[in-house]
């Protein structure tokens, strides 16, 4: 008899968690599809609780000096060519350009440019793509240096900034900045960027500027040797002219900031960025994210099993079940988070939102169920465990 009545609560669970999943996807289309709730859909999509992870620092990363980043402020082209010319002569593994030289200027400082850009093989140039077309260095310019594009925010990514995608176009082999930095460098080589970089990957961010050296220009120039930069990956970019925390030239929304939700300013340079991405690449420590199939599935059984558990509860003292109904429900949220943070120390995101809502609905929606099955028992003498 006890196990004809389990086997009735798991039918009855099942269903509950089927009706869940039905009213949670109502939900969803209507919340996507009515437009006064987009600055809601807006405020989701911009906040995820792994963001946690990384705002509060759980990780606990060591400094990477092998990756040096050069400020280059609102500096000339004659300092530039100066400043990489200086780096080059002291044999870094690559030379990354996070600057696009877009049109012709003075005659005379853009033929040293040209000069320079021409007499060292292991610089990186950049380009990114504009809605139709491509903004890259102009013909002048031009020489046999690897260049990647530098485009951090990818289709249908919200704000923030937490996926990059290591190789655009298979065929053209049209790989990213960080990629063609960690290839020239001869950390990763091609067939590693075609297999493993083709598909939105999480950034495995380990900090801000703060974690890499860096220099500003002015410094580069007038030092004579700087010996971290033998073997080291150089990259230069904008990382502020002094008032980094109101200057937001080429900055972007990240999991590093501390404000979760609400995001206002600005946290981190593009530069900074790609040179986290850098850092995943030469220590190949990418983050993989479970299939978002296998995540619903597990959030189906997680559901069925939270509904199953409610239910045998709720018949045996439905005051006890009220009483702590929404501690379950806290108690359930910690731990997934707990996990999910977990799994990411170990290189693997996983989408805990539908891991912790669904079965906290589930649970919610025991009650609408019982009146549910209570309409089906009176109209069609349907049979349920809670009845």
């Amino acid at each position: 008899m006890k196990t004809s009545n389990n086997n009735s609560f798991k039918k009855d669970a099942f269903l509950c968690t089927l009706f869940t999943f039905a009213v949670s996807l109502l939900f969803y289309f209507l919340f996507v599809n009515i437009s006064v709730l987009d600055p809601f859909e807006k405020a989701f999509k911009d906040f995820k609780f792994t963001d946690i992870f990384y705002a509060e620092r759980f990780k606990n990363e060591e400094r990477n000096d092998k990756i040096i980043i050069v400020n280059i402020k609102q500096a000339d082209r004659f300092q530039l060519a100066q400043a990489i010319d200086k780096i080059a002569n002291q044999n870094p593994k690559a030379i990354g350009l996070d600057i696009i030289f877009k049109d012709k200027k003075l005659a005379f400082t853009d033929s040293i440019v040209h000069s320079v850009l021409l007499r060292h093989n292991n610089i990186v140039t950049s380009y990114y793509h504009d809605k139709y077309s491509l903004v890259k260095n102009n013909s002048y310019f031009k020489s046999k240096n690897a260049e990647g594009y530098i485009n951090l925010n990818l289709e249908n990514q919200n704000t923030v900034i937490r996926d990059f995608l290591g190789v655009r176009d298979l065929k053209k082999q049209e790989f990213s900045f960080a990629a063609q930095l960690a290839l020239t460098a001869g950390y990763i080589d091609k067939d590693y960027i075609i297999e493993e970089l083709n598909h939105p990957i999480p950034i495995n961010y380990i900090g801000n500027k703060d974690v890499f050296l860096n220099f500003d220009i002015d410094e580069i120039i007038s030092l004579e040797n700087i010996p971290a930069i033998k073997d080291a990956i150089v990259v230069m970019g904008y990382l502020g002219n002094g008032n980094t925390q109101f200057d937001i030239e080429d900055k972007h929304f990240t999991p590093l900031n501390k404000a979760w939700v609400g995001r206002a300013v600005p946290d981190t340079f593009g530069v900074t960025i790609h040179a986290n991405i850098l850092n995943m690449l030469i220590k190949q420590q990418l983050i993989y994210r479970l299939p978002t199939v296998f995540t619903y599935m597990l959030a189906f059984g997680l559901t069925f099993l939270m509904i199953l558990f409610g239910m045998k509860l709720y018949k045996q003292n439905s005051f006890v079940f009220d009483l702590s109904e929404k501690i379950i429900q806290l108690l359930l949220s910690l731990l997934l988070l707990y996990i999910a943070l977990l799994l990411l120390q170990f290189n693997l995101y996983i989408n805990v939102v539908p891991l912790i809502l669904l079965p906290i609905f589930g649970i919610e929606m025991i009650d609408f169920y019982e009146h549910l099955v209570r309409y089906l028992n009176e109209k069609f003498k349907w049979k349920s465990q809670l009845l």
